[in-house]
């Protein structure tokens, strides 16, 4: 893997993660963490029909995501961070990520650095010819007036759920294209080496 698609890998796992930032609280398991705020945890999978290695290569190509997931409007590289735009709801949101550990092709592990703050890792398991997704990520909601005004609370789960579903659906595309391209380069092999042209040993009648 290239230098820059590698570490563009370490960000990609902060697309799920980083939804959070403009986020609330998802029913999930709860536990306080400081005197005034509290923390939400969620886990998330989804099965995706294509190799775990083509998966996790495309979500490892960061600048690419807006490709595959709709409201991903834009992700930029500064240094060593990594910066998100996307709309939701017709709003725009923004936000810094950085990504605190990585096993290429396994699991990527990222935590916020400005705005809400999140953590989390999503881990990519192979089931075949097929890959399993899954997604842990921990969120602190800001409480008060500023929580109060957060636009996705309630909408959170299927923000994710939309950009899983989307991602699926476009790698199992590119998948079958892939595999239709193939059966059509087979079948062009097949019926070239039938042709005289390409037999100039058979005698001359």
């Amino acid at each position: 893997m290239r230098s820059e698609t590698f570490w563009s890998g370490f960000a990609a796992g902060t697309v799920v993660g980083a939804l959070a930032g403009v986020g609330g609280v998802l029913a999930a398991r709860r536990r306080a963490s400081e005197a005034d705020r509290r923390v939400v945890r969620l886990e998330k999978s989804i099965n995706i029909g294509s190799p775990v290695q083509r998966v996790f290569a495309a979500w490892s190509d960061l600048e690419q995501l807006p490709r595959w997931i709709s409201f991903i409007r834009r992700v930029e590289h500064r240094g060593p961070r990594w910066h998100w735009l996307v709309n939701l709801n017709d709003r725009e949101f923004q936000w810094d990520s950085q990504i605190t550990q990585v096993i290429p092709g396994e699991s990527i592990g990222w935590k916020s650095l400005r705005g809400p703050r999140h953590t989390g890792r999503i881990t990519f398991s192979p089931a075949g010819e097929q890959t399993v997704v899954h997604v842990i990520m921990n969120y602190a909601p800001p409480m008060g007036r500023v929580g109060a005004m957060m636009p996705m609370e309630e909408h959170l789960e299927r923000w994710i759920e939309r950009g899983l579903r989307e991602f699926k659906a476009a790698m199992e595309q590119e998948q079958h294209q892939a595999a239709l391209r193939t059966g059509a380069e087979n079948t062009e092999t097949r019926a070239t080496g039938t042709t005289g042209e390409d037999m100039p040993w058979r005698a001359e009648t």
